[in-house]
């Protein structure tokens, strides 16, 4: 409960904010309600609410998360991206979320730097911009130029953000404890998992060298690339604080004007740039998964860069097969083939009507493909093919998620560049090199490979397990457990069915047997009143049962 978190003052925060955008069925409905007084909960129903009539549901939990700070704002965010989880008006209000938060001074920025690189200012950097040239919920960002003479940024973390990120982080997982059962009611039916999830995500976040070294991977793919920058890290300069990187110069992608300048065409940009992320999508599995215009440089000979690795997302072999079938399956209008790659993708699927998931997704190829090259929107495919993930409550992995964001703002970035612009049409030749891929002789050996490796597991284990498991028979020491959901309340009900039988049959053989003494009447038999003792004996425990049995009848309806 809340008594194990320090700040416990936290969730009376919380509550208020609740009650103040009027959520208080989330208190009623959930284990809050044991921090508010039984007053408190009568008034509820009588309270006035302004924002109740002025805005929806879906408004009022967007004011909410904004309300409660940096963290949830960055749960919602992360949320927005899955919509297999949370319904599309929720999506499309925690998309609206932004975390400004101004910049600190540089004075405290400075004393980080040093606090963590154990040097003076003056002995890293030539020169240190105090100014800010970007500023976020976690750090922000300074130009520098090093002793070395080259132009480089330093990003440096918030004085306490760890600590209040972890305490925040704390909180949410006390919260989602006691609203489990409130949320899993709106078919939200893992939000300890989603917390899990995302808890990772921002401990990730938090620590600069796992962003030093997704940057360090991105290098070595691109090495052979010359027209793709990277910025180059500086790791001795870094540490899970602070992190310094290679300046680099140019302008935002969409910045036609500039673009205009430098006579480079609009269209071949847009083109090279989705090129760029298929190859990272489906050649590495290694992708850059937050691409808005501020993250693509553009350079006066044409060279692109790419800036700020803090979301990256990975592909396995699998994942980028199954991807490549989809898109195959997608352009090629085969609804079926479609369907069946989704369910393979998916990490849990339990479609009831297979054949209404396949029209569904035969009404989306039907509604996109036949379009012109300049009327696809790419970003409406995506959501309406998230829309049926929902639907069928298909649990995608997060890259998944990742990677569809990813080519939803690609496609807003192209379409600005060039109107014509469908990704699609540069994804299908990717598809055909990673099916070709997939069934090279190549691949084939190195799956049989493997299979025949767990095949051989298997047969050098089995005499060893079966030795095991024979010796364990012999000694008495074998346990089996087996767990049906529902089967304790099943054998309960039988174990009470059983007991009413007992003593329905017992009952019974003592009216019967007393009938039969009073019938028969033995001379030498003692009497009462005429009759027979043992008759008067066996109707009064007769009786007695009765009773007994109606009684337990009515307490195990």
């Amino acid at each position: 409960m809340f008594k194990t978190v320090k700040n416990i003052s936290r969730i009376g925060e919380v509550i208020n904010i609740l009650i103040k955008y009027s959520f208080e069925d989330v208190i009623q409905n959930s284990s809050l309600r044991q921090f508010i007084s039984a007053k408190k909960q009568v008034s509820f129903q009588y309270a006035a609410n302004e924002f109740l009539d002025k805005y929806n549901r879906w408004e009022r939990i967007r004011m909410v998360i904004e309300e409660m700070g940096v963290t949830a704002i960055k749960l919602a965010q992360y949320l927005s991206n899955r919509p297999d989880i949370l319904p599309e008006p929720l999506i499309n209000e925690f998309e609206k979320l932004q975390a400004n938060v101004p910049p600190f001074s540089s004075i405290t920025a400075k004393a980080i730097i040093e606090k963590e690189t154990g040097k003076k200012i003056k002995d890293l950097f030539l020169y240190f911009d105090n100014h800010t040239i970007g500023s976020a919920s976690i750090g922000q960002v300074h130009r520098v130029r090093l002793m070395s003479g080259e132009d480089a940024v330093v990003k440096i973390q918030r004085p306490q953000a760890a600590a209040k990120v972890k305490t925040d982080l704390r909180l949410l997982r006390e919260f989602v404890k006691l609203t489990e059962n409130y949320f899993q009611n709106f078919g939200i039916l893992n939000p300890r998992e989603i917390v899990d999830v995302f808890e990772e995500l921002m401990l990730k976040e938090l620590d600069y060298t796992t962003e030093a070294k997704s940057i360090l991977k991105f290098r070595k793919i691109y090495d052979k690339y010359p027209t793709f920058k990277i910025p180059k890290p500086y790791p001795e300069y870094s540490t899970s604080k602070v992190l310094v990187l290679e300046f680099i110069s140019g302008c935002k992608i969409t910045n036609i004007e500039q673009l205009k300048k430098w006579g480079l065409s609009n269209k071949r940009i847009a083109e090279r740039g989705i090129k760029m992320y298929l190859m990272q999508i489906f050649q590495y599995g290694l992708f850059h998964a937050d691409p808005h215009p501020g993250n693509i440089l553009i350079y006066p000979n044409e060279d692109i860069a790419l800036i700020d690795f803090g979301m990256v997302g990975r592909l396995t072999k699998k994942q980028k097969f199954q991807l490549a079938d989809l898109f195959f399956a997608l352009t090629s209008q085969d609804a079926k083939a479609m369907a069946t790659s989704i369910r393979r993708l998916s990490v849990k699927s339990e479609i009831d009507n297979f054949s209404a998931f396949e029209n569904d997704l035969q009404e989306l190829i039907d509604d996109f493909i036949v379009l012109d090259i300049g009327e696809i929107d790419m970003k409406e495919l995506v959501i309406r093919l998230q829309k049926i993930f929902f639907k069928y409550k298909l649990q995608m992995p997060g890259a998944i998620f990742l990677m569809f964001r990813a080519l939803s703002i690609l496609d807003g970035v192209g379409k600005k560049l060039s109107p014509k612009f469908n990704p699609l049409k540069y994804i299908k030749p990717y598809t055909y090199k990673i099916i070709k891929e997939q069934y090279s002789p190549n691949n084939i050996k190195s799956e049989l490979q493997f299979t025949f490796a767990q095949f051989s597991s298997l047969f050098y284990s089995s005499p060893v397990d079966l030795k095991y498991i024979i010796e364990k028979i012999r000694a008495g020491e074998l346990q089996t457990n087996i767990s049906i959901v529902g089967f304790d309340a099943f054998l309960k009900k039988i174990d009470i069915f059983g007991n009413k039988l007992v003593l329905s049959i017992i009952i019974t053989a003592l009216i019967i047997g007393a009938s039969l003494v009073v019938i028969a009447h033995p001379a030498t038999m003692p009497t009462l009143l005429s009759i027979p003792l043992f008759s008067i004996i066996g109707i009064a425990i007769a009786s007695v049962l009765i009773i007994w049995l109606l009684i337990y009848s009515l307490r195990n309806k």
